[in-house]
């Protein structure tokens, strides 16, 4: 048995309302459920300004960072779903993805900026633009995400060698990460 009626972002928020103040995550420095929460509701106001809504594609290319977390959740609270790229791939196979997927925004970091491909989508830097981000409302946002919408859509080598993406519903994201913590528990001192 899993929550069948409810979206990834919303199990977070269930975890935001019970533990605000504790550490939620942690990469040289850390955010609480609350700090956390707030910067995604803040993120998904602004991706809701550009079109981003139910089961609209924003591609994510970032470090390992808090701005990373704070992106994928800002996508889902938003409506959207994350397409993730890694910087690391050759230029070729990102511009591939982008277009194959139809990514409408681009979430990245500045100093990325020069191994993205080009792009008719919108990008946001998540570190440059942060002023401006922080401007929009700290409340949750409206969204029309359901369970069947898209969480994220995740490209395979393709048995071709041509990228092939997978799409994943909130609800079967939902289903693997609660059996996840069933059999593999993660605990506060985790």
């Amino acid at each position: 048995d899993y929550p069948k009626d409810k979206c990834i972002h919303q199990l977070f928020e269930e975890q935001v309302e019970k533990t605000p103040d504790a550490v939620a995550v942690v990469f040289a420095q850390q955010l609480t459920y609350q700090e956390l929460n707030t910067k995604a509701n803040q993120l998904a106001h602004y991706l809701q300004k550009l079109g981003v809504g139910s089961d609209v594609l924003v591609g994510i290319c970032v470090e390992r960072s808090l701005e990373m977390v704070v992106g994928l959740l800002g996508i889902l609270k938003a409506g959207g779903a994350y397409v993730p790229l890694d910087f690391a791939y050759p230029s070729e196979r990102l511009a591939f993805m982008l277009s194959d997927a139809g990514v409408s925004v681009l979430l990245t970091q500045k100093h990325l900026q020069n191994v993205l491909p080009q792009t008719s989508a919108p990008i946001v830097y998540l570190d440059q633009d942060w002023d401006t981000i922080a401007q929009h409302s700290n409340h949750t946002p409206n969204s029309t995400a359901q369970p069947h919408s898209l969480a994220y859509v995740i490209y395979t080598s393709g048995s071709t060698g041509q990228p092939k993406g997978v799409m994943i519903s909130h609800r079967a994201l939902c289903n693997h990460m609660l059996w996840m913590q069933t059999e593999f528990p993660i605990t506060p001192k985790d």
